[in-house]
């Protein structure tokens, strides 16, 4: 994971393995979601399985539905906007370079204001 921060290849393709893994987990937790709500029998191991990645999606839909709301702007939009690293490494960029671009573009603070 280190090796790939400089390494847009690397960085992408990293992004592709969570990308694919996260579609799995979604096609499952759906698969789930339709068992349990048609009455069918879902086995403890499934349901593990995807525990964790459905906490991660609620708690992240909750979390920008609330700063939407403390914002005053459409939820439907907070949910659907992608952060700048994720606009840059689309673009082609490695998470180091943004993240240096970024740094040097912030203003310096001082530790011992005066």
């Amino acid at each position: 994971m280190f090796a790939s921060v400089s390494d847009c290849a690397e960085y992408c393709a990293l992004i592709e393995y969570y990308a694919a893994e996260g579609a799995v987990l979604e096609a499952r937790r759906g698969r789930l979601r339709n068992a349990l709500v048609h009455g069918n029998p879902a086995s403890f191991a499934i349901v593990e399985s995807v525990r964790e990645h459905a906490e991660f999606l609620s708690g992240t839909a909750l979390n920008l539905g609330l700063e939407s709301y403390v914002e005053g702007a459409v939820p439907a939009v907070a949910l659907a906007k992608r952060t700048d690293e994720f606009t840059a490494m689309q673009a082609g960029q490695d998470a180091a370079g943004y993240w240096r671009a970024r740094l040097t573009a912030e203003p310096a603070t001082s530790a011992n204001p005066s």
